[in-house]
């Protein structure tokens, strides 16, 4: 039972399971925690004016209550907001269907050979039967796509067909939604408008290699300045402008790739997933290809600073102290002074980076900049830069699912994020974002592959479970818009969002070489 208290009203025992802020902006970052002492509520009143509580995770007799009941994906809090995001070519919203009441144990299962054999998307694609266009047949004789498809999975394999050629879809985009984003785009920049070159498979052979270039070049810079040498610009904007041209074919192939290849912070491995989250949120702005190449530099070098900070400090679990949380936030003021030794660097790239933690209502750092003095590149860099924190491991905190992670951008928007650009975000990536894991209603489970321009709520996913959550054999290809029949009967929708690593499963090493 979640309840919303004041500060003010805190007692030792009480468990905080959310802030009325982003946590990434707090010294207690991204973990909820049981109140154990007053020098906690201290630092809580300090930071916030109301926390949410977790009843049943809080102790004593007075907290005491019914376990609570997994919240409605449709009807949880900001749910609403996230989904109204998200149109059908005709203008009018999808709503997720409700999930089940009963949540599956999300506890690890027993380790899988899943790291004995790498399965590739491009691979899966050849092999898998797939029927695509508004104006595909059903075929009353024969136990249907989705039959041999699931019969494949459960150990019946239906007949072989040829490759599968996913049809490339023009976006369905209103006057109103291509002006809603284009007054977001500065004035003296031409809107454009992308389409979508090859498949999702087609492309991520190439996302593959721009991602393994990009991680050793932020692996050379590191060590690089480390040595208190400079880099050369020039060099990253050779790695970035084959992001960019990755991207303008099809983001959600890198975007795929770089989900599932999971890195730990002394990687820098988050600022390669802010750089492509980024870029493809610039495409769906519609910002020409010289400014999505300065995004991608910003998403990559944003962080760049934390490499002056101590590995104590970065690996450190639990709560940060203020002087902690003061260090740690020096981070910018650092990645500035390294840049800053770099020749040829644009004036927008270095505002970007030092503008990505301020907030619209002047609580950010490290100026307190409000409102409209947060340029657009910063406003994006930031709402970028706290998705990919949620979303991924750290030290001190699990990964959220991609979908509570929007949830919870949605309700910071307006306070502390520019929600035009909250908004537009969600439309970029998606409720359910490429690469992240989802259970159908059929009980698997799956990951988002390539969303549809048509229908956001409607995308291709891989499914990589049966329904009793055990790994599939082969995994299998499945489109929600065009294949989402079991057998030609039965409906098959996003039950939920998962976290990463839900029922053990790795995907890293499963679906990477």
């Amino acid at each position: 039972m979640a309840t919303k208290v004041f500060t003010q009203d805190l007692k030792i025992g009480m468990f905080v399971a959310d802030l009325d802020r982003p946590w990434v902006d707090t010294p207690f970052l991204l973990q909820g925690f049981l109140i154990e002492n007053d020098e906690q509520i201290h630092a809580l009143r300090k930071h916030c004016e109301y926390v949410i509580v977790d009843r049943a995770r809080s102790t004593g007799k007075e907290f005491e209550a019914p376990k609570s009941v997994a919240p409605n994906v449709a009807s949880a809090p900001g749910a609403k907001r996230v989904a109204t995001q998200v149109k059908r070519g005709n203008g009018e919203a999808e709503a997720v269907p409700p999930p089940s009441s009963k949540e599956p144990q999300l506890a690890p299962r027993a380790a899988q050979p899943q790291s004995q054999r790498v399965v590739r998307l491009e691979d899966v694609a050849r092999a898998t039967p797939s029927r695509h266009g508004p104006g595909a047949a059903d075929d009353d004789d024969s136990p249907g796509l989705l039959g041999r498809l699931f019969g494949g999975l459960r150990g019946r394999r239906g007949p072989r067909e040829g490759p599968a050629t996913p049809a490339l879809e023009i976006p369905r985009e209103t006057p109103q939604e291509f002006a809603a984003r284009a007054a977001l785009i500065p004035p003296g920049i031409e809107v454009q408008t992308y389409v979508d070159q090859v498949s999702v498979e087609q492309e991520v052979p190439r996302a593959r290699a721009v991602v393994a270039n990009a991680s050793d070049l932020l692996e050379k810079l590191v060590h690089d300045i480390r040595l208190g040498q400079s880099f050369e610009v020039e060099r990253v904007e050779e790695i970035v402008d084959d992001m960019v041209d990755s991207i303008v074919r099809n983001p959600d192939a890198l975007m795929w790739v770089a989900r599932l290849r999971e890195q730990d912070i002394t990687t820098y491995g988050h600022g390669l997933q802010v750089s492509v989250y980024l870029t493809s949120f610039g495409r769906h702005l519609g910002f020409p290809k010289m400014q999505l190449s300065q995004l991608a530099q910003v998403g990559l070098l944003l962080d760049i600073g934390k490499i002056r900070l101590s590995k104590n400090l970065l690996e450190k679990q639990g709560r940060l102290t203020a002087e902690e949380f003061e260090e740690a936030k020096a981070h910018v003021e650092h990645s500035l002074a390294i840049l800053s030794e770099t020749p040829n660097i644009s004036h927008e790239i270095l505002d970007a980076i030092a503008q990505h933690h301020e907030r619209m209502n002047g609580s950010g750092y490290p100026k307190g900049l409000v409102g409209n003095e947060i340029g657009v590149f910063g406003r994006m860099a930031g709402i970028v830069d706290c998705f990919a924190a949620l979303t991924n491991h750290r030290p001190y905190a699990a990964a959220a699912s991609s979908y509570e992670a929007l949830r919870s951008l949605t309700g910071w928007s307006g306070e502390f994020f520019h929600e035009p650009l909250v908004q537009q975000f969600v439309s970029s990536v998606g409720v359910f974002p490429v690469g992240s894991l989802i259970e159908l209603s059929s009980g698997e489970v799956a990951v988002v592959v390539e969303h549809s321009k048509v229908r956001r709520l409607k995308p291709r996913v891989l499914v990589v479970t049966g329904p009793d959550k055990t790994p599939a054999a082969h995994p299998t290809l499945l489109d929600l818009l065009y294949d989402a029949k079991i057998g030609g009967e039965e409906n098959v929708f996003i039950r939920r969002g998962l976290p990463p690593g839900a029922y053990g499963l790795d995907l890293k090493s499963f679906y990477l070489a």
